[in-house]
């Protein structure tokens, strides 16, 4: 069955339909603005939204409020968007909520200006001193030391065996350099044909399909 194309203007067979990005805030002085797809949008009134980021582990509910009675675990931040449905697509990246934005984002410059939609952080009242970062080893704030982890994969939650084994999967240092535990590897890179998680077979990497 053929079915007529929409009475719009300027319509033409695509291989795709067009997603537009999210609209990104330009700090520049000559600039200054909301932009999306190489266009300055026009009254815009931007949201906000609460962003509480997730480091991997104690990511339950009950889990998330033992964090805050210890002091563990990420802030809370504020996103911001042109719209309500951009808050989240512009929520902080890992290592930037983390502090370690030169491992991941080199040369990239966050337009966030915490001084004017946030400056509670910076006058004591609330928030944490400039210049602390996060120890996904020790999961709390601090300087930066030798023996911090800048980053850390853990097992996916619900996760049983916890209680004799407190190693995450693979962790990150300060230099950047990844740590990997082999077992959580699948066969084809270098892993073992079974682990706490499952059972496999030697040599083969199991294909649902083939099951």
């Amino acid at each position: 069955m053929n079915f007529p194309l929409p009475a719009f203007p300027n319509v033409w067979p695509q291989y795709d339909g067009h997603r537009h990005r999210t609209a990104a805030y330009v700090r520049t002085p000559e600039w200054r603005g909301w932009y999306q797809d190489g266009r300055k949008l026009r009254n815009v009134k931007a949201s906000k939204a609460f962003i509480w980021p997730k480091d991997g582990r104690n990511g339950s509910t009950w889990g998330r409020m033992k964090d805050v009675l210890q002091n563990k675990g990420p802030d809370i931040y504020v996103a911001f968007g042109a719209r309500k449905t951009d808050c989240v697509s512009n929520r902080p990246p890992r290592s930037q909520w983390a502090g370690h934005p030169n491992l991941d984002d080199r040369g990239k410059i966050f337009t966030f200006n915490s001084q004017k939609f946030a400056p509670w952080t910076n006058s004591g009242i609330g928030g944490r001193p400039y210049g602390q970062c996060y120890d996904f080893r020790t999961r709390k704030y601090g300087r930066q030391t030798a023996s911090m982890w800048t980053d850390a994969i853990w097992q996916q939650e619900p996760y049983k065996n916890r209680k004799w084994n407190n190693f995450p999967e693979a962790v990150r240092t300060l230099d950047g350099t990844w740590y990997q535990d082999q077992q959580y590897l699948p066969q084809f890179l270098g892993g073992p044909v079974n682990n706490e998680f499952g059972r496999g077979r030697f040599d083969e990497h199991l294909n649902p399909i083939r099951i």
